[in-house]
């Protein structure tokens, strides 16, 4: 597994923006859209989160990449919990 530390960026704030403007997230939600949001702009593959409301629901999944793709991101950021993470290193 590779471990990699992102940065905010303009355009993740941007898309963090949209998602609360959308009302995918309420704006106490902010850090939340800001993770997705981050994710996304680095066009990772998952996101790994325990946050099940608000985060790791088919629903909001959905939802958020509803909004990347209006936005002009195309690949679709895979938001699972831990449990769900299968391959790994130890």
């Amino acid at each position: 597994m590779t471990v990699v530390e992102l940065e905010v960026t303009k355009s993740a704030d941007e898309l963090a923006k949209t998602y609360i403007v959308k009302g995918i997230l309420s704006e106490k939600k902010e850090d939340d859209a800001l993770h997705v949001a981050i994710a996304t702009c680095a066009e990772m593959d998952a996101l790994v989160t325990w946050n099940f409301k608000h985060l790791a629901n088919l629903r909001k999944a959905e939802l958020f990449y509803s909004a990347s793709l209006e936005k002009g991101y195309l690949k679709k950021l895979e938001i699972v919990t831990p449990m769900e993470v299968s391959n790994y290193e130890s």
